[in-house]
């Protein structure tokens, strides 16, 4: 079955189309009724719907970006570690120290070494034991020999 619009030259008063089915062994023409008296037709308020609904969602969509974007700015964390005092010490890690060597280096006699490297890990904000060359740790004041 094929349906097909037939489109008129808008002679006919009223009339905007027809629709014919040229369905075999079928002579039905249907009448469509456009636009009479500046009402909108059953598609034409269908898609000043969906027009609505997509507007309504980008702009939901643009609130929560916004929101969450400006949340995430405030509440932010800074990442910059806090200034070395003139009582602490910068260590340069090499190739192959550790937190336990470096820790047995730096501290007092008679301290704990579990300690002090969790007093470093603390001081440098440091969520795990591993070190790369390179990395700079400050050593608190009060692990430190004096």
């Amino acid at each position: 079955m094929v349906h097909a619009w037939v489109i008129g030259s808008g002679s006919n008063e009223g009339n905007r189309g027809t629709f014919a089915s040229s369905n075999p062994g079928s002579n039905r023409y249907k009448k469509v009724e456009g636009e009479r008296g500046g009402r909108r037709s059953g598609v034409a308020k269908r898609e000043a719907g969906w027009k609505l609904a997509r507007l309504s969602f980008l702009f939901a969509a643009f609130v929560i970006l916004f929101a969450g974007f400006s949340f995430m700015r405030s509440f932010a964390d800074e990442s910059a570690a806090k200034p070395v005092s003139a009582e602490e010490r910068v260590v340069l890690v090499d190739s192959g120290d550790t937190l336990w060597s470096i820790a047995e280096s730096v501290k007092q006699e008679g301290m704990d070494t579990r300690a002090v490297i969790h007093q470093i890990k603390k001081r440098n904000d440091l969520t795990s034991s591993s070190l790369r060359s390179g990395d700079r740790l400050i050593i608190p004041a009060t692990v430190l020999k004096t």
